[in-house]
């Protein structure tokens, strides 16, 4: 069985990664929009200027959000208007009112608007959330106790879509077999909360369907989701192994393929390499100290070493992929999804600069 941790501020985080790195997606949140927003609003989407915003903006004062994710579009009628989606992602429902959060992001949009003199954006706020409990959406008017009727024409009353996914069956999800990868992590955000239900829907959380892997797109989608299911309960290798065999063979070929779980490529590699050169260095100082201890002692040694170089060429290369897909992604959060330091980011960062300027 899966070692869980108690739930708190890492596995929020977790869960804020594989968001992000899914909504960041553009055809990830073309499909959410289509199959989980009501018709009049994406029936008048013209997805073909349909984009993502790389500019960032950060709500600290009201609780600080690493997911927030922009998208900019316009209407099909081919009205001159600016719309914005922001996707903001909850795994808990938060102790103050979403709308001041959300009216945080709204103020800092409107005003980079005036800032670059263009019209106003015209903005629907989303909150996805898959907390533990039902998400009660009400209006921002009703936090204002003993308020008389007619003195709610003075609130900012504005409304905020909501996809919660602890209302919603899965085999709702399930169904929508047109929103592609998305079902997987909608699934996959579900159960993280319920471990019985977990274990028994992991097939389905983690069968693709065909075809799948077609390109680098598809690959670190995959990738990513792959390494937060088994990562968020701590699965050992065992684990993994029993749990691939329920998968369909296209499936388990792409989780033996992926070099991340567990470090499992490198190590074998570090083993054969470090059994090599430890037989090597084993059998010369077993000249000198005794054939037996020294092969034991070298042979020790060289394993660990290649072990080590091992991991390390592992977590490079994610880091690097990390970045290359998502550019604007701060440091912080590239340290937070990959586990590496703040220095270790900042070092590739040089290094794929020095590569584009070569």
């Amino acid at each position: 069985m899966p070692n869980r941790k108690h739930p708190g501020r890492k596995d929020h985080e977790s869960h804020d990664a594989v968001f992000k790195a899914f909504f960041s997606d553009a055809k990830i949140a073309r499909n959410y929009l289509l199959h989980y927003t009501p018709e009049v609003i994406h029936q008048r989407i013209d997805f073909a200027v349909f984009q993502k915003i790389d500019t960032a903006f950060v709500s600290g004062r009201f609780g600080i959000s690493f997911s927030d994710v922009l998208y900019e579009t316009r209407l099909t009628s081919g009205a001159p208007a600016r719309l914005l989606f922001l996707f903001e992602h909850k795994s808990y429902i938060p102790s103050l009112p979403v709308h001041l959060q959300l009216l945080d992001y709204l103020l800092q949009i409107w005003e980079d608007d005036l800032k670059n003199e263009r019209p106003l954006s015209f903005i629907i706020p989303i909150v996805v959330y898959h907390g533990a409990h039902a998400w009660k959406q009400k209006a921002f008017s009703s936090y204002f106790l003993g308020l008389p009727k007619d003195w709610e024409a003075f609130i900012p009353n504005f409304h905020y879509l909501l996809t919660d996914l602890s209302r919603i069956p899965p085999e709702e999800i399930e169904e929508k077999v047109d929103t592609e990868y998305l079902k997987n992590l909608f699934l996959a955000l579900k159960f993280a909360r319920n471990e019985r239900f977990a274990l028994k829907n992991w097939p389905n959380i983690l069968t693709f369907g065909k075809p799948f892997y077609r390109n680098d797109r598809e690959g670190i989608l995959l990738e990513t989701l792959t390494l937060y299911v088994f990562n968020f309960y701590n699965m050992t290798e065992a684990q993994v192994k029993e749990l691939n065999m329920q998968l369909p063979k296209a499936e388990r070929d792409w989780i033996d393929a992926i070099p991340e779980i567990f470090g499992r490529k490198w190590k074998e590699e570090g083993l054969r390499k470090g059994y090599e050169e430890g037989m090597e260095k084993g059998m010369e100082k077993g000249m000198e100290k005794g054939m037996e201890k020294g092969m034991e002692k070298g042979m020790e040694k060289g394993m660990e070493k290649g072990m080590e170089k091992g991991m390390e060429k592992t977590t490079h290369a994610i880091t690097i992929k990390t970045i290359q897909k998502f550019p604007d992604w701060s440091d912080a959060e590239v340290v937070e999804f990959v586990g590496v330091t703040e220095e270790f980011v900042e070092y590739v960062r040089r290094e794929l600069a020095k590569k584009k300027q070569s």
